[in-house]
């Protein structure tokens, strides 16, 4: 017999789709009759959801990445209202990806349906007049940081607001059975320029030639670069003409090298929050198209863009973007959080206070139980 009640999910790039399938087990776990549809990846796949669209052809970074692909954004956006007239879902449940999500939301509000938006988007970053647009069409808001409750009460007081903790926390610590294939004795440097050809193209070459000049100056390093999951070693080949010597490249694995790692040269976005939630120190880079650039330049309303050091509310892991991201600059910061000691247990200490600030595990399963209360009520 058909379930009686259905969800439906939408989420866009690989932490999105990480943290939409732990909340579609959670909800299938304390609800099996409800059925999941909408938009996601392998992972929420996996977890029993009826994929609509792939979340893996909609994801972006930028304005300048989206023409090319317009034709099959719109076409999921109206493939995805259609599926709301049709199905009429219990909850619409928005994971991030605002850009994408806001269009089915207010759509959603349209047609009278209720809406659980969980994990905001960065409005409180960039563009704060995007809060009073979510009040609109979002009937209860499940924030993951702590900062983000007390943003959308002054902002937006009439909108429902939860601080759930974050997904991230819970992942259970695990147990390396396979060690890294690197030399015992070498002090091990992750190196993590993202998942997307966008990122890669411009931040690999800058991390391995700061990594060259790491180094000439401690030979003793050893580089460890993770292939993020769907990328192919020959996919990134043109990016690895200037190697150092002691790099090995692996499928996957990155968190195994967040914690084993003494420093992680990382990408700002999810993995600086990894990296910090691993204990890691790490020096953050960023680079996009001078177009981007300029129009997130214009809009971002925060002194700091790794969320670690807006947890923190200080600098715990040094930033160097677009100009600033060089390889000398990079390399000079990385050396610093290696040799100076002090400094080093400073970063540490304040990691651990980010972390204790995320609150304990338990995020999708309160992100569940809210959201089947919703359909109740």
């Amino acid at each position: 017999m058909a379930s009686s009640r259905s969800v439906v999910l939408v989420a866009g790039e690989a932490s999105g789709d990480q943290h939409a399938a732990r909340l579609a087990r959670e909800m299938l776990a304390m609800s099996p009759d409800i059925t999941i549809s909408g938009i996601g990846g392998p992972k929420m796949e996996a977890a029993g959801v009826d994929l609509l669209y792939r979340s893996e052809e909609l994801a972006l970074v930028g304005v300048a990445e989206v023409l090319p692909k317009l034709g099959i954004i719109l076409g999921a956006i109206r493939g995805m209202k259609h599926h709301l007239r049709r199905t009429r879902p219990d909850v619409v449940i928005l994971v991030d990806f605002p850009d994408f999500n806001f269009r089915i939301g207010k759509a959603a509000k349209k047609l009278g349906l209720k809406v659980l938006y969980y994990i905001s988007p960065q409005v409180w970053a960039w563009r704060p007049k995007r809060a009073r647009q979510m009040a609109s069409f979002v009937n209860h808001l499940a924030c993951v940081f702590p900062f983000e409750r007390e943003f959308f009460r002054n902002r937006v007081p009439l909108l429902p607001v939860s601080f759930v903790g974050h997904p991230l926390l819970d992942i259970p610590a695990q147990t390396w059975e396979e060690p890294l294939p690197v030399p015992q004795e070498a002090e091990l440097v992750g190196l993590l320029p993202g998942s997307r050809m966008s990122e890669i193209s411009r931040l690999m070459p800058l991390l391995l030639a700061a990594a060259k000049r790491m180094r000439e100056q401690r030979p003793g390093l050893h580089f460890i670069l993770p292939l993020a999951p769907g990328l192919r070693r020959e996919q990134v080949e043109p990016y690895l003409r200037n190697t150092p010597k002691g790099l090995t490249i692996l499928a996957g694995r990155a968190r195994q090298v967040m914690e084993q790692a003494k420093l992680v040269l990382v990408a700002s976005g999810t993995a600086t929050l990894q990296t910090a939630l691993a204990e890691t120190p790490g020096v953050v880079v960023y680079k996009t198209g001078r177009f981007n650039y300029l129009v997130a330049r214009s809009l971002i309303k925060v002194e700091r863009i790794a969320m670690p050091n807006l947890i923190a509310g200080r600098e715990l892991m040094p930033e160097l973007i677009q100009g600033e991201a060089t390889p000398e600059k990079v390399a000079a910061e990385g050396i610093s959080l290696l040799a100076d000691d002090g400094r080093r247990e400073q970063v540490i200490q304040g990691l651990k206070e980010v972390r204790a600030k995320l609150g304990g595990p338990g995020a999708s399963r309160r992100v569940a139980e809210l959201a089947l209360e919703m359909m109740e009520g």
